[in-house]
């Protein structure tokens, strides 16, 4: 039997078995037909298997996969669910999950999924802010602070560090604090967003040295100041920085 037909002879018993609901043989069918060589009607239905725990155990990413190699081979609906396995795969856990842990989990995802991709660390960000916007855009603040926080700390992306000092700014899904909003949109000006976290950091420097006394703007940047040298839940140690506010406290 040549190659060719080999396959159609997997592709049906995968159907089949599908249609029959024995899902692990259609699991073995289609990786079989996949060692033969890609086939986007296996990648298909192999990577929405995958995904649902049928035939086998639940593998977000390694759907996520299937379904992006489909996609290459011109299957647009596999880019779609492949981009849902990404938000399922991040939000497994998602409440005892640090920012850390997101960021972790999404690196293994683009590595996994993207290894062809030139800058790991980019798409890694790219793929939380996505998340992010999700969040944002259902107005599920809180969620979407926690993702980007994971971007904007360990991928240091500077636009994530810019939505999410305005998340600091509002106290939208984070408890409102103007220091922590001035130390992110700082950062975020030194880490590529400077085009539209510049003139919201002058003009909230400004706002403080206009709004207290001369006495009490000193002790804000040295709170500030004191809060990068040691780390807080809003701002992580960041010694450049705790050096910054000192000088701009003196």
């Amino acid at each position: 039997m040549g190659p060719d037909e080999a396959m159609r002879s997997l592709l049906l018993l995968g159907q089949v078995a599908l249609d029959a609901g024995d899902y692990e043989s259609a699991v073995e069918a289609y990786a079989s037909a996949l060692q033969i060589e890609p086939n986007e009607t296996a990648l298909y239905n192999l990577g929405s298997l995958r995904a649902r725990g049928l035939g086998g155990r639940r593998d977000f990413v390694e759907a996520a996969r299937l379904f992006h190699q489909a996609e290459l081979l011109g299957n647009e609906r596999a880019g779609k669910l492949c981009g849902k396995c990404m938000f399922d795969h991040i939000h497994e856990g998602f409440d005892g999950r640090s920012p850390a842990d997101l960021y972790a989990a999404m690196a293994v995802f683009v590595t996994r999924v993207y290894p062809e991709a030139a800058d790991q660390r980019a798409e890694v960000n790219h793929g939380l802010f996505a998340i992010a916007s999700t969040h944002l855009d259902r107005g599920e603040h809180a969620e979407a602070a926690k993702v980007l926080r994971a971007a904007a700390e360990f991928g240091n992306d500077g636009y994530a560090q810019y939505y999410l000092a305005m998340l600091y700014d509002a106290g939208a899904g984070l408890q409102r604090n103007a220091l922590a909003a001035l130390y992110w949109l700082d950062r975020a000006v030194d880490d590529g967003a400077a085009d539209v976290a510049r003139e919201d950091r002058d003009g909230m420097i400004e706002a403080f040295r206009q709004g207290l006394s001369a006495a009490e703007f000193r002790e804000a940047m040295t709170t500030l100041s004191g809060w990068c040298e040691t780390g807080t839940t809003d701002v992580p140690h960041d010694q450049a920085k705790a050096d910054r506010w000192r000088e701009a406290a003196a």
